[in-house]
């Protein structure tokens, strides 16, 4: 299931796709990450850190 976010500064609406990535690049390894794509833009996905993602969007 997809759950709805809203990006604090643009408004721009995105859904959550897994809250459980792990970045295994060298100087992040096991990092965990946000997988997320923006409403309207199927095929177009997105990864941001954790902490990072909850702070700029907030659930809507």
């Amino acid at each position: 299931m997809e759950i709805k976010y809203k990006h604090l500064k643009t408004g721009n609406i995105y859904y959550l796709l897994r809250d459980d990535v792990i970045n295994c690049t060298n100087a992040n390894d096991h990092q965990t990450m946000v997988l997320y794509k923006r409403d309207g833009y199927p095929d177009l996905i997105f990864v941001r850190e954790k902490e990072e993602f909850f702070e700029k969007f907030e659930k809507v």
